[in-house]
């Protein structure tokens, strides 16, 4: 028994890194933020979203090639990105270099596809950074937007019009009934 309890004590011992702990590639994990952005909260389908994606080094050592991979979902179809940014299996990648203090800044197109159904819908997508295509990720970003389907807004604009219309026939008819009381002689 007393062997068991022993033994258990040295893997306790091994699995609990040290102060000052460094990841299998040698290098500190970098202090990174990032962040991805396309200016809006709703889109619809056939809109062309540009995503402006930012990782910033807060560091003070320069990171080289760091791997920036955004996935676009099914329902986007890519467009363009600029940066040496190349679109593979619905994800678009692109190497960047980060000074410490600085940030890489990148951007990425792609347009909205059609929605199924009569329900507004979330479009999610996602980007990540890491050292290299088989490294852990490091930090991620994701941006949502909410797709109103066509056949949820077709019928915005005639009934706004017909609202509208309404109001100032009721609005024109107050005004003349008033105007002919004010006319009548007492």
């Amino acid at each position: 028994m007393k062997r068991r309890l022993a033994g258990l004590g040295l893997l306790t011992a091994v699995a609990i890194p040290a102060v000052g702990w460094q990841p299998a590639w040698g290098d500190p994990v970098p202090s990174l933020s990032i962040s991805l952005d396309d200016g809006t909260r709703d889109t619809t389908p056939g809109a062309e979203n540009t995503y402006t994606l930012r990782i910033s080094n807060q560091g003070t050592t320069r990171l080289r090639r760091i791997l920036l991979v955004q996935s676009l979902p099914p329902s986007m179809t890519f467009v363009k990105a600029d940066a040496g940014g190349r679109m593979e299996q619905g994800k678009v990648a692109w190497t960047v270099n980060v000074l410490p203090r600085k940030e890489a800044v990148v951007h990425l197109s792609a347009k909205v596809g059609a929605v199924a159904g009569a329900q507004a819908r979330d479009l999610a997508t996602t980007a990540c950074a890491r050292r290299s295509a088989a490294g852990p990720v490091l930090v991620c970003a994701t941006d949502v937007n909410t797709v109103a389907s066509p056949e949820t807004t077709d019928w915005v604009l005639p009934i706004s019009l017909a609202s509208a219309a309404a109001a100032g026939l009721a609005t024109t008819a107050f005004l003349l009934r008033r105007r002919r009381r004010r006319s009548q002689p007492a």
